[in-house]
């Protein structure tokens, strides 16, 4: 019999737990996507731009830091297992972007006209890309809570990153204010989450 204490220390690892943390982010991530649309039809210039980083940077928070949330890993194994719920949500995301959303027309569908009409060039990186975020986020928040932190103050310390990144990005030329760069702000403040946390622990 497992106790309390131990199921936090080891993760929640069940079936029930991955896959159905899977299906809940999946789901999660199609209410984001058709937000997203739907603003980006009403919005427009610097208005929509800001609306659609801030957009972005909810929705890498809840991709990075959701799997940790229901497994709430503190090790190597539960770590992995919460990169498995991430790429079951990216999973389970396609196929209601399979199943709904293109048959309504959401939105262009270009990166399938660039693969001549198949989507299956760049569902696959979608699938890696988000197994990444819940790895990277399963990562910081396991050393985090290492040292007696929470998952929200990390959470909030990666959106806090990233939004810094954003503006060094935008403001020094290198990149232009859009939502793919809040994006890649996101992406890349999550990775220096990493060191940054370790170094705070060995303090």
């Amino acid at each position: 019999m497992t106790s309390p204490v131990q199921a936090i220390r080891t993760g929640q690892t069940d079936v029930k737990t991955i896959v159905g943390g899977g299906i809940k982010l999946g789901i999660a991530t199609a209410v984001g996507v058709v937000l997203f649309a739907l603003l980006s039809r009403v919005l427009e210039g610097r208005t929509e731009a800001v609306v659609q980083s801030l957009s972005v940077l909810v929705g890498g928070t809840v991709f990075a830091y959701a799997p940790s949330y229901w497994v709430r890993p503190r090790g190597v194994d539960a770590i992995a297992w919460t990169a498995l719920l991430g790429l079951l949500g990216s999973v389970a995301f396609t196929v209601i972007d399979t199943a709904i959303l293109r048959p309504v027309d959401l939105y262009h569908w270009t990166w399938d006209a660039i693969g001549g009409g198949s989507g299956f060039w760049y569902v696959p990186l979608w699938w890696m890309g988000s197994c990444v975020l819940a790895w990277l986020g399963a990562w910081v928040h396991s050393i985090s809570a290492s040292r007696g932190g929470n998952l929200a103050s990390a959470a909030m310390q990666t959106a806090g990153v990233s939004v810094l990144v954003f503006a060094a990005l935008t403001l020094s030329g290198l990149a232009p204010f859009h939502g793919a760069v809040a994006a890649l702000a996101y992406t890349l403040a999550l990775i220096m989450h990493v060191p940054l946390a370790t170094a705070l622990r060995a303090r």
